[in-house]
């Protein structure tokens, strides 16, 4: 990677996992995590995540996104996404030119005359029936019902703007495996074997040595868990066995220890916590009625005095 990955040191306590998806989550598309991360830049995967956080956060009385185009600061994307400065813009162009997000309204700065216009984006849907994985076909988020999956905010929040991209890609990729996919029961799963060959496919990884680099982290920095250790054959492979992951939960006992729980697919929503707030909702256009969800916190507010993203 060249770009670096050293975040400014904090006195913050070390990443503990991802509290229980019960609260706290973000009804996220699948395609984040099929199509964004194998296909991203780091700056790009940053982006698109903190238009997903801010726009899918909060729903108003009707379940439409409060917040369905979204004016972000450089100050923002510099603290909250974890873009370095020169970055935003690349950034910015490659989200729009791979259809991820639209530029809504373009950007102006101050002159002696007129005055500045800040910049405005969305997410960009598909009203197309296919749920399209092929980048080179992907024209914005599967618009229908479905293919979305509550995401600990705690992935956005935290890993995305904290971690290497290929720490994230590894993350991204074990949450697509396990609570992204639902059982015919309609249960979320907990724990996934997965081979390295497999990892590699799903995140788009040049090298077996930067995958195991990253999967070493995750599991050391507590995002995700291995539940049992993969054994290779040395004859020809025939009992070889991968390993079994799954997401590192805060109240969840390490690998080896007694205890499990169930993700549930559609958990009660916690009350809101501002006057006339409602929970997290569904995505969808601003003027239909779309499903509800949930989430506590909510959206953020430019800094004074911050400057605007160029259109």
């Amino acid at each position: 990677m060249t770009e670096r990955d050293a975040q400014t040191p904090s006195e913050d306590p070390p990443f503990q996992g991802y509290p229980a998806p019960t609260s706290n989550t973000t009804y996220t598309p699948n395609q984040f995590f099929d199509v964004v991360l194998p296909h991203s830049s780091r700056g790009c995967v940053r982006l698109v995540a903190y238009m997903i956080r801010k726009t899918l956060g909060w729903s108003d009385a009707q379940g439409n996104p409060q917040e369905p185009q979204v004016v972000i600061s450089y100050n923002q994307l510099i603290r909250g996404a974890g873009i370095s400065r020169g970055a935003i813009g690349p950034a910015i162009e490659e989200a729009v030119a791979k259809r991820f997000i639209r530029r809504v309204r373009k950007g102006r700065q101050a002159t002696h005359e007129k005055s500045a216009v800040s910049a405005r984006y969305e997410l960009l849907w598909d009203e197309r029936d296919e749920y399209v994985k092929d980048p080179g076909d992907f024209a914005g988020f599967y618009a229908g019902n479905g293919n979305l999956t509550y995401i600990p905010n705690a992935f956005f929040d935290y890993t995305i703007p904290n971690e290497p991209l290929a720490v994230i890609k590894v993350v991204g990729a074990i949450i697509r495996r396990t609570i992204g996919f639902q059982t015919r029961f309609g249960f979320r799963r907990q724990h996934v074997e997965i081979s390295f060959t497999q990892l590699l496919e799903t995140t788009g990884l040049c090298s077996r040595r930067s995958l195991n680099g990253a999967l070493q982290h995750a599991v050391a920095n507590n995002h995700v868990q291995r539940v049992q250790a993969g054994y290779f054959d040395p004859r020809a492979g025939q009992d070889s066995k991968a390993a079994t992951y799954g997401l590192k939960w805060s109240d969840q006992p390490l690998a080896g220890e007694s205890g499990s729980k169930r993700i549930p697919d559609n958990p009660a929503a916690e009350a809101p916590s501002g006057p006339g707030a409602v929970q997290k909702g569904y995505r969808g256009k601003p003027a239909q009625a779309v499903q509800k969800g949930y989430r506590k916190s909510g959206a953020q507010t430019a800094p004074s005095g911050s400057k605007r993203i160029p259109g």
